[in-house]
Formats: C-alpha cells, sequence, structure tokens
C-alpha cells in the first residue's frame, strides 16, 4: 500500500479539529438563530399588543404564559391535552398502515400508481374545514371525527413520501434479492421498508403537525373533550388569553414531540443505517 507523501498522521488529526470546530461553530449558530427567532417573535408580539391593537385584542406573552400556568395547574388539563394527542397519534398510525400499502402497492405496479396520486391530489385539494364539518355530520360529537379527519389528512402526506422513498431504492438490491430467492414479503420488509425509513420520518413529521391542526379544528365543531374544544369555549366567553394560552401549550407539546421523539428516531435510523454500511464492509 502507498502512502501519498502530504498525508501524515499530524495532517489527519489537524483536518479532523477544524472538522470538529467547525461542526460544533455550525451547530452554535443554527442554535443562535433559533432564540433570535424567537426573541424576534415575541419583541413584534410586545408591539403589536402595546401599540397597534391593545392588549385586551392581543394580550401581551407574559399574560398568555401566566395564563397557560395557570390553565396546566387546574385538574383535568393534562387529560384534556391527552385527549387531542391521543386523537392525533392515533390518525397518524393509522395513515401510516396505510401509505405503506399504497407505498409498497405503487412500487410493484404502475396502474396503482396512477391511482395512488390521484387519490392523493383529490385528498390534497379538499378543503380542511369541508373535512372537519363533514366530520360532525358523518361522526356526530364524538371522538371518531378528529381521528378520522387527521388520518385522511396525514395520509398523503406520508404516502407521497413512502412512495418517494421506494422509488428511490436502488433496483439491483431487489433483483439481487430475486435471486436469492426472497419473497416478496421479505423482500418489502427486509429491502425496500429498511431503505425508505428517512422518507417516512419526513412525512411523518409533517404529517404530524397538519393531524394537530385539523384534529383541533375537528374537535372545535366536533367533540365535547379536547384541546380544540376549550378553545371553543374560550371563543364563546371573549376570552382571548385562554385562547392563546391553549394554543401556547398546544406549540409545547409539539416541540417537545419534536424534539424528543422524531430527532431521536432520525438519529437512531441514521445509527443504524451507518451499522448496516460498516457491517457490510467488513463482510
Amino acid at each position: 500500500m502507498t502512502i501519498e507523501p502530504g498525508v501524515t498522521p499530524q495532517a489527519v488529526a489537524a483536518l479532523t479539529d477544524r472538522e470538529i470546530r467547525r461542526s460544533s461553530m455550525a451547530r452554535w449558530l443554527q442554535r443562535l438563530g433559533s432564540l433570535t427567532g424567537w426573541a424576534g417573535f415575541v419583541a413584534i408580539w410586545y408591539v403589536i399588543s402595546g401599540a397597534l391593537v391593545g392588549s385586551q385584542q392581543l394580550p401581551p406573552p407574559h399574560a398568555v404564559i401566566s395564563e397557560a400556568a395557570e390553565v396546566l395547574g387546574e385538574t383535568g388539563a393534562g387529560s384534556t391535552v391527552w385527549a387531542s394527542l391521543s386523537r392525533v397519534l392515533a390518525g397518524c398510525l393509522i395513515a401510516l398502515f396505510a401509505s405503506a400499502v399504497f407505498g409498497v402497492a405503487s412500487t410493484y405496479s404502475a396502474w396503482a400508481r396512477r391511482l395512488v396520486s390521484n387519490l392523493m391530489r383529490v385528498f390534497s385539494a379538499i378543503p380542511i374545514v369541508a373535512l372537519s364539518a363533514l366530520s360532525l355530520i358523518f361522526f356526530g360529537v364524538s371522538s371518531a371525527g378528529p381521528v378520522v379527519m387527521a388520518a385522511l389528512v396525514a395520509a398523503p402526506f406520508v404516502t407521497m413520501s413512502v412512495s418517494q422513498g421506494l422509488y428511490e431504492v436502488d433496483r439491483k438490491l431487489i433483483v439481487m434479492s430475486e435471486s436469492f430467492a426472497r419473497t416478496r414479503s421479505q423482500i418489502v420488509t427486509s429491502v425496500l421498508l429498511p431503505s425508505s425509513v428517512f422518507a417516512v420520518i419526513a412525512g411523518g413529521r409533517q404529517a404530524f403537525a397538519l393531524a394537530w391542526r385539523v384534529a383541533l379544528l375537528t374537535e372545535v365543531f366536533a367533540s365535547a373533550d379536547g384541546v380544540g374544544f376549550q378553545i371553543r369555549r374560550s371563543f364563546e366567553s371573549y376570552d382571548v388569553r385562554a385562547m392563546l394560552a391553549w394554543t401556547v401549550i398546544v406549540l409545547v407539546v409539539m416541540l417537545l414531540f419534536e424534539n424528543l421523539f422524531f430527532r431521536q428516531l432520525e438519529r437512531r435510523a441514521f445509527g443504524g443505517v451507518q451499522l448496516a454500511l460498516s457491517t457490510e464492509r467488513n463482510a
């Protein structure tokens, strides 16, 4: 094995140190940008509340946060948040299962691919308000409406991500698996789905955010509990502070779910891919 004359262990170590410092600086700049954005948002909120519309129409941030703390301290606040969150999670799980079926079908069939594409266009074009109103007609005041509406809205995003991820899988892997007499179900579970895991996570993140919105809107129309129901009650009594407090609570829940679930899932998936690649190289 020949070694380039300019490549020494010291040079490699120096290059590694520079890359580490550059990566650390990029992370700090990203955090600084995020903090600056939040600070600017709060500053604009204070300006609008104090100088443009007044605190009656738009309470200042500290008043909303204080109200949110009082709401969370009340009995039943946790069950209210869990009622909405459980409906969103149930809808996303239904959408994920349906999207996996449609995505795999579109991988093996051009007819299924066109059908899925047309269905996704139709569902994506339907206004969310219309879906929420229809849920009240079909399901009445119940928990089924928000779950079904969350699934219908989340499914197109997850399906498109899954289909795109499966479509980009290297066809040589499928041909090689077939040459080793692997069944179609084995190819799906061992090749297709693991290869599209990042696309599924990306689609799931978008679907979760949108499912939250449609589930809360459906709860406003067709639910007797949950965060959407509480927002409607606050609106009927013209309690703007309580409305914004519940909105802040939903925002905090979404941010926690984003950082504690989706980002950790991405890291685990990336670690699994790296381990698989290293194992393949060693083999």
